[in-house]
């Protein structure tokens, strides 16, 4: 989808920051995010509802749908996807109540999350076309890492969160620094990048905390770049690292080609190796990628 450049995108200075600018733009990142008086993004209350029912297996799913049926737009893309090819049966859907009980309690929660996110978090008028290849690469990995985690034998629901959710430190930073300079030029995305990512892994993992994200979510989103970061291989972020790959090669990357070399550099591309040592871990064949992809195009061509 084309997104149109925000004019401070367009035409601010070009040249690379300084080492200093960073240095400093970095720091005020960071104390601003460990300020008692910091608040984050929040997750929309039905988002936040259905991530805590779905700790219980046997709600009942006719809760789950009152919840869903007080928000229209989230309704709404939740009887999109059920018509979908991936999720469509042999008898049309016609209600919100039958949706729910094709796609059951873990995949409603994925859908509702994904399409809460794009709609309230991945949104800001200042970088809106960095934010919009954060989303679109967020929404990317979650689908190919549900893929990959149906092949490796894990659970995909969590593999698709983890991937929905790794890079929401870099969003939770865009908007930051974009409120930061509300009342003046923005820098340009060049400028702010290096700063941003030094801080997302753990910016991510205190908005992980903050919206009591299940599970060890919270690490794995603190050490997504870092799948050996305990000396023992974690599958589920080697899982991440082969679907950011993919999603790289399908256009889907965060950082888009021509852009000036300290982006293309972005510590957020997962390097060629690495990604050889994931693969290898998770003991992955080359079929088995081949088919990966090939699923991940299908579905990727009726997602935003």
């Amino acid at each position: 989808m084309h997104t149109t450049t925000h004019q401070s995108e367009q035409t601010l200075p070009r040249g690379a920051p300084t080492l200093r600018a960073v240095a400093e733009l970095t720091e005020r990142i960071g104390n601003l995010f460990a300020s008692p008086s910091y608040l984050p993004p929040l997750l929309p209350g039905i988002a936040i509802e259905l991530l805590d029912v779905a700790r219980y297996p046997d709600i009942d799913l006719r809760r789950v749908g009152r919840l869903i049926a007080r928000d229209p737009l989230l309704a709404g893309r939740v009887m999109q996807r059920v018509q979908s090819p991936y999720f469509a049966g042999r008898v049309p859907i016609t209600d919100l109540d039958q949706a729910i009980f094709r796609l059951g309690l873990n995949n409603i929660r994925d859908i509702v999350l994904e399409a809460a996110l794009n709609i309230k978090l991945f949104t800001t008028p200042g970088y809106s076309t960095a934010m919009e290849r954060i989303r679109r690469h967020s929404v990317a990995t979650a689908h190919i890492g549900r893929i990959l985690a149906e092949q490796t034998g894990q659970d995909p629901n969590r593999i698709f969160l983890l991937g929905l959710l790794h890079d929401i430190g870099l969003a939770a930073g865009l908007i930051t620094v974009d409120q930061m300079f509300a009342d003046r030029e923005k820098p340009p995305i060049q400028h702010i990048w290096p700063a941003i990512e030094t801080t997302h892994e753990s910016t991510g993992t205190l908005l992980a905390r903050i919206w009591d994200l299940p599970g060890d979510l919270p690490r794995l989103i603190g050490q997504h770049h870092h799948f050996q970061a305990t000396g023992e291989d974690a599958l589920d972020l080697a899982t991440i690292h082969v679907a950011e790959a993919i999603a790289n090669r399908l256009g889907r990357g965060i950082t888009p080609v021509g852009q000036p070399h300290q982006l293309r550099q972005s510590v957020d591309m997962v390097t060629p190796d690495v990604v050889a040592t994931a693969r290898k871990s998770l003991r992955l064949s080359q079929p088995q990628i081949v088919q990966a992809i090939r699923v991940a195009e299908e579905q990727l061509d009726t997602i935003r």
